[in-house]
């Protein structure tokens, strides 16, 4: 507990819950905290993460498709910068689970099947993640777009007063 709860910040954050349908009904991708991490340890979670100001860059918005900032905005409740969560989102699953929620102009979707592209985007997902490469740069190199228009905005929760970080997450 922080000394003074008022105090602590409370980040722009975004989540993605990955679902689809399996021979079994719906299956759902969720991740395992490290189990020494200093928040949540070892508790499954949905990708996600901070926004991040690179999330806002007009570079990335012109690579999302289906979604304009006004649009994400208005469903977010900001005036301005709300796809930047949807992007977030995108970055968010691609580091820490390897979707990447992005297709081909042509609407074709990014396939992992061939080991050499799996291999390609390995690198490529330790660079975005590393901070050394942007979501941006990736999307140009590679001849993609953000599905942004696919993803649905589910809900918005932000960490009680009293928790040592405190997050305003909207969840995808």
């Amino acid at each position: 507990q922080h000394p003074d709860p008022e105090s602590v910040p409370v980040r722009d954050a975004a989540t993605v819950m990955l679902l689809r349908d399996g021979d079994d009904g719906v299956e759902v991708c969720m991740l395992q905290r490290n189990l020494n991490s200093d928040f949540v340890g070892g508790a499954y979670v949905f990708p996600g993460g901070g926004v991040d100001p690179e999330d806002a860059d007009p570079d990335v918005t012109s690579v999302c498709r289906g979604r304009t900032d006004e649009a994400a905005s208005r469903l977010v409740g900001v005036e301005h910068g709300g796809l930047a969560f949807w992007v977030a989102a995108v970055r968010e699953s691609f580091e820490e689970a390897g979707v990447l929620l992005a297709a081909h102009p042509d609407g074709t979707v990014v396939s992992f099947a061939d080991p050499a592209v799996a291999a390609r985007f390995e690198a490529h997902r330790a660079e975005v993640d590393a901070g050394r490469r942007s979501l941006a740069q990736l999307c140009v190199e590679e001849d993609l777009e953000l599905t942004v228009g696919d993803m649905h905005y589910f809900s918005r929760w932000i960490t009680p007063l009293g928790a040592p970080r405190r997050y305003d997450t909207r969840f995808f």
